[in-house]
């Protein structure tokens, strides 16, 4: 076995060349720090799940879609059988697998992953947690891209108002809120409130 040092630091590494751009050279880094995990740490600890869903990310960015799917949906059934419906970890793997088939057109599954995620995290960590506004925002995005705006309104606009509480006006997922809020506003027909 390699040691769990090595396998986190082939994990980094891999990371830090996905963040470069440079996907052909994490790919493989990434696969062998996943395999590593599998065999040290087994199928379920959550190195080996954050290695799964960092391969099935960068696979979706190089296209890969398939394999990106079928990792991520091992990572959510890994994640809901170790640490539960409600951890975080498990909330950002709703979110990963629902943004996935959104791209891939299949949002009934999407907004399916995306309501789960949010009866699932509520309770214990709470309406304005981070993983909870990315499931509401991706809630109400999807929502909008299938014309139900009435929906998708309230949504948006509570995420926005919890993210300039949360995180300030000025932070990156408050401005993505205040982007979505106006593009919501927008195709309503409303540009003036935008």
């Amino acid at each position: 076995p390699v040691h769990p040092d090595t396998l986190a630091g082939l994990n980094n590494l891999a990371m830090l060349l996905k963040a470069r751009g440079n996907y052909e050279e994490a790919e493989p880094l990434l696969r062998r720090a996943l395999s590593g995990c599998e065999m040290t740490l087994g199928p379920c600890h959550s190195g080996t799940l954050s290695c799964l869903n960092n391969l099935a990310m960068l696979l979706q960015v190089r296209g890969k879609s398939q394999e990106a799917e079928l990792y991520l949906g091992n990572a959510l059934n890994g994640c809901l059988a170790t640490l539960g419906p409600d951890h975080p970890d498990t909330m950002t793997s709703f979110n990963n697998l629902g943004m996935l088939l959104k791209g891939l057109g299949k949002v009934t599954e999407a907004e399916a992953l995306y309501r789960r995620a949010l009866a699932c995290g509520e309770a214990k960590m709470g309406p304005n947690s981070p993983g909870m506004l990315t499931a509401e925002n991706n809630l109400a995005v999807l929502l909008q891209s299938t014309g139900r705006l009435e929906e998708a309104e309230p949504l948006l606009r509570r995420t926005l108002a919890a993210r300039v509480i949360e995180l300030g006006p000025s932070h990156p997922d408050t401005l993505n809120s205040l982007n979505n809020m106006a593009a919501l506003l927008q195709v309503a027909g409303r540009p003036l409130e935008a």
